[in-house]
């Protein structure tokens, strides 16, 4: 499962690049920049999440924590894309649904975080 999610977060880091580019050089969008800057943070976020999982008793726990991450920075960055770039939007809650899930992964971090410390006696 981690290499799945590592590659996960590989194609979101990319699509983050892309959006980059699509906003600098293509559509001057705010809403893309922002899209490109969530996708990218989350896709490395989640890989120092990844990384981090192999050298802790909670290991499922964090590789949970940064599947959903990368779930909602999916949704969030694909709603955001498609929705600006080419007028479609399947699902209009998308991007808030996305965005609201990437906030509480950053939460659950945080829980799980004190919960791997509590246990370690740290």
């Amino acid at each position: 499962m981690p290499h799945v999610l590592i590659a996960i977060a590989g194609v979101l880091g990319a699509a983050g690049v892309s959006l980059a580019a699509i906003a600098a050089h293509v559509a001057d969008s705010t809403a893309i920049r922002a899209a490109a800057e969530l996708a990218m943070v989350h896709a490395a976020a989640a890989i120092g999440l990844i990384a981090f999982a192999h050298h802790s008793a909670r290991s499922t726990a964090w590789r949970l924590v940064a599947a959903a991450m990368l779930l909602g920075a999916i949704l969030f960055t694909g709603a955001v894309a498609l929705g600006t770039l080419a007028g479609f939007r399947p699902i209009p809650a998308l991007a808030p649904i996305g965005g609201s899930l990437t906030i509480l992964s950053w939460l659950a971090l945080t829980i799980v975080a004190i919960w791997d410390g509590v246990s370690k006696g740290t």
